[in-house]
């Protein structure tokens, strides 16, 4: 489930963008998983995130009216062991059941998305692409809102829920059966771009 986060930060086509030669990520953003179990809900947070981008006709301009074009794809790696839920014994039912150690990497990568128009200083993007989560990879959608930051980059937010036993994840239990772990977590993204 870790290796999951940072998937779903794969839903982080914003990271992907970050990780283009003149662009950095600014400090502070942020890749989480939310989750439900029969005891408590829970929030595992990625770390480690890196991201490798082509820029397409656009030039990765990071102007909301200017990002048609601007990348051709993306990719967006998180190391599935450095999902942390700030507890021990969930972080390690997580790894195994994300089988970490014979699938450490969680991947995205873009294939394509579509602009909306600028709308009340943010903008719509429709990201399609693909998800590698514990050595299974399935094509997945991810909608995505775009606005301009005072510095002149790009903030891209965004959710994705996704179905664990889709990718072949068996949701953790925990404590003879008495916690389990819901099928589905919602990966929540929140990224700052800005020009190097």
């Amino acid at each position: 489930m870790k290796r999951l986060v940072p998937l779903l930060m794969t839903l982080a086509w914003a990271g992907a963008v970050a990780a283009q030669p003149g662009m950095v990520l600014q400090p502070g953003g942020e890749l989480a998983i939310d989750g439900t179990s029969t005891v408590r809900d829970f929030t595992c947070k990625a770390q480690g995130v890196t991201a490798r981008l082509t820029p397409g006709e656009g030039g990765g301009a990071l102007v909301l009216e200017q990002l048609a074009g601007a990348v051709r794809e993306g990719v967006l790696e998180v190391p599935a062991g450095r999902l942390d839920c700030a507890n021990g014994t969930m972080n390690e039912h997580m790894y195994n059941a994300l089988r970490t150690r014979q699938h450490p990497t969680i991947r995205f990568q873009m294939s394509g998305y579509e602009v909306g128009a600028v709308k009340d200083g943010q903008v719509p993007l429709h990201i399609h692409g693909e998800l590698t989560l514990a050595g299974v990879t399935k094509p997945i959608d991810l909608d995505v809102r775009a606005t301009q930051t005072p510095e002149g980059g790009l903030r891209v937010r965004g959710r994705y829920t996704l179905r664990m036993p889709d990718w072949g994840v068996r949701p953790p239990t925990l404590m003879l059966g008495t916690l389990k772990v819901g099928e589905s977590v919602v990966i929540r993204f929140d990224f700052a771009l800005q020009r190097q």
